[in-house]
């Protein structure tokens, strides 16, 4: 890297005017800057035409405060051109300009080989703008910095040259501040290509209908995938490995394109594996890739609308609110733009069924249908709406899983409701119906091998129906800190309860005297937490993270902060990255005040991007 990476990632003083004004001279005297206008006759992907038309470059206060905006002074435009044009497998950039655009600027240059012209590069840097009330025009506030890359192509052949230059440009957009990757995927090997590096659909209801298209294929071809292998995948990425096991048949015509079927134009025949096939032949699509500017770690967040189906009746603690609270401060604080959200899909029958009986999950089907007010006990109210959430928030924690285990993200958070840890095999108690986690870790070890998993349960509440459920598996560690069950509900989780048979001693059960606080959390978690993990070394660390042991909550009786969320968040993700390749999931239980749970949550998810300092600006304590 050619510039001062400590100065463009936002720490130290940004550059003085002059300094961004005399490169701007330098690179205009060598002919190198120039002003620019989109060319409307210019066919947009065909490769035909310029894309644009240079003109006189803008006055010095337009550039200037355009690179304000952009780069926030932390470059000089000589360095970022330079920085733009690496050297890769033999190939470099030829003739590289800035242009100044009225609202972007746009670097473009030639792809050379030696003396030779090869290819060309545009890539487009704007900033959105979003508007501060919805609906209106103004005022307007600066949004997400964006990488649109209009168009890159080679004429020569260059094995892993795209990928090479693009993992060098995550790392300087990175750098540079900038949020977002954008593209438009409409070749037929850029759709594959794309997917397969990782870029997603920018309109989730086009890859819903992508996957649909995928499911309707393989009815078609008679495949033997089951529909629940369609039904998991939730990101294009995912699409381009999809059963590589699989070739199918697929034709190309003499430009190049592919169609899945035979006809007048497309008859040269070629095998490829299912998604990569499919994603060929495949309409084209809109797609972007998160740059994760300001967090070491990369950190997934599951969310879903749906999971407000579920609604007790009004005044029951286990409210929707809780998560609309949560979703309106993840976009306050202003970490949308670093969090890869996931969504969740309803699970396989069998991956629930590992778990619970399906008699169990039958009645709970037939009690929402029949509209009645709770299912087995008071506490447990319900809505017509009630068991596909719960179905969903395990498939939510399953996504979270995928994406862990799949390397798109470090690790998750899973912002699911109802709860679960409290649900047993056959019986809903305590606002839970389907044990979340444990659906989660049965499926890790179903899906993805994942041999040793460790439950770490810190929600005030023991997690009951968790432990009784891996009472006697020895590869499954259980370990719960939470309020006596002497003074504090189910009632469960003494010292005594240990495990039973082949699992005896994987249940380690902690609990805390009433009025307990931050620093008697943490010194159990250090002197016994702590020893549990290195000692088990496991291969997936699952968290029932319930945030209601906050002082602040009415429910219990512990006064934590969120100080203790934040240091226990934080030795986990050390102990993961020594056993478990940092594969951290972290599942939603209780907390039951929204401003405590809210701020609690925050904090961990910020832990959880490896953030240092104030964990949010509604912390307290």
């Amino acid at each position: 890297m050619v510039f001062d990476t400590t100065r463009v990632g936002g720490s130290g003083d940004p550059l003085p005017d002059r300094d961004i004004l005399e490169g701007f001279d330098q690179l205009i005297a060598a002919d190198r800057l120039f002003g620019a206008d989109l060319n409307p006759s210019n066919l947009k992907k065909s490769g035909k035409g310029a894309p644009f038309l240079v003109r006189r470059h803008p006055p010095h206060h337009r550039m200037l405060a355009l690179w304000r905006d952009l780069f926030a002074n932390r470059a000089l435009p000589q360095e970022v051109l330079e920085a733009l044009a690496p050297e890769i497998l033999g190939l470099a950039h030829g003739d590289g300009l800035l242009l100044f655009g009225k609202d972007r600027i746009l670097y473009d240059c030639q792809i050379v080989r030696g003396n030779e012209a090869v290819g060309h590069l545009t890539l487009s840097l704007y900033r959105e703008h979003e508007p501060v009330f919805r609906f209106l025009p103004l005022p307007r506030r600066p949004g997400r910095r964006i990488v649109y890359i209009e168009g890159i192509s080679l004429s020569a052949q260059s094995t892993g040259y795209a990928s090479a230059l693009f993992r060098h440009y995550e790392r300087l957009f990175h750098d540079l501040g900038f949020h977002r990757f954008r593209l438009k995927a409409s070749l037929s090997v850029g759709k594959y290509y794309w997917a397969k590096e990782g870029f997603d659909c920018e309109d989730r209801k086009q890859f819903g209908e992508m996957r649909e298209n995928l499911h309707a294929l393989v009815q078609r071809l008679g495949l033997p995938v089951e529909e629940q292998e369609v039904r998991r995948l939730n990101h294009a990425s995912m699409v381009a490995i999809f059963r590589r096991d699989l070739l199918i048949p697929v034709y190309r015509n003499a430009d190049g394109y592919y169609a899945t079927v035979r006809d007048a134009s497309h008859t040269e025949e070629f095998r490829f594996p299912l998604g990569k096939a499919f994603l060929l032949c495949s309409d084209p699509w809109d797609g972007y890739k998160v740059i994760y500017t300001d967090t070491p770690r990369r950190t997934a967040l599951v969310w879903s609308e749906s999971f407000l189906g579920h609604e007790p009746r009004p005044g029951h603690p286990e409210s929707p609110k809780r998560l609309e609270a949560l979703e309106t401060a993840i976009r306050e604080e202003g970490m949308r733009e670093s969090l890869i959200f996931l969504e969740p899909y309803i699970p396989a029958m069998e991956s629930l069924h590992a778990v619970h009986d399906p008699v169990y999950l039958e009645a709970f089907r037939e009690a929402t249908a029949r509209g009645d007010r709770h299912f087995a006990v008071r506490d447990c109210a319900i809505s017509e709406g009630s068991y596909e959430a719960a179905k969903l928030a395990a498939g939510g924690v399953m996504a979270g899983i995928d994406a862990v285990l799949s390397g798109r993200s470090d690790n998750v958070f899973c912002a699911v409701r109802p709860p679960g840890h409290h649900a047993g095999r056959s019986s809903a108690m305590g606002f839970c119906f389907v044990n979340n986690v444990a659906a989660g870790a049965r499926y890790a070890r179903s899906a993805y091998g994942v041999e040793r998993v460790y439950i770490l349960d810190w929600d005030v509440h023991h997690g009951n129906g968790t432990q009784a459920l891996f009472d006697e598996d020895p590869l499954t560690f259980f370990c719960s800190l939470h309020e006596h069950p002497s003074f504090c509900y189910p009632g469960t989780g003494r010292r005594l309860e240990r495990g039973r048979g082949a699992g005896l001693g994987a249940t380690l059960n902690i609990p805390l005297a009433p009025h307990a606080g931050d620093r008697e959390m943490i010194e159990a978690f250090e002197r016994e937490v702590v020893p549990s993990i290195e000692e088990f070394r496991p291969g997936l660390i699952l968290l029932s993270a319930g945030f209601d042991a906050h002082r602040d909550d009415p429910i219990a009786g512990l006064e934590c902060t969120e100080d203790a969320y934040v240091h226990m968040t934080r030795r986990v993700l050390e102990l993961a990255d020594r056993h478990c390749e940092g594969r951290v999931v972290s599942v939603l239980e209780g907390g039951y005040r929204t401003e405590s749970l809210v701020s609690s949550a925050i904090a961990h998810i910020k832990t959880l991007q490896g953030r240092e300092g104030s964990p949010c600006s509604s912390a307290r304590g």
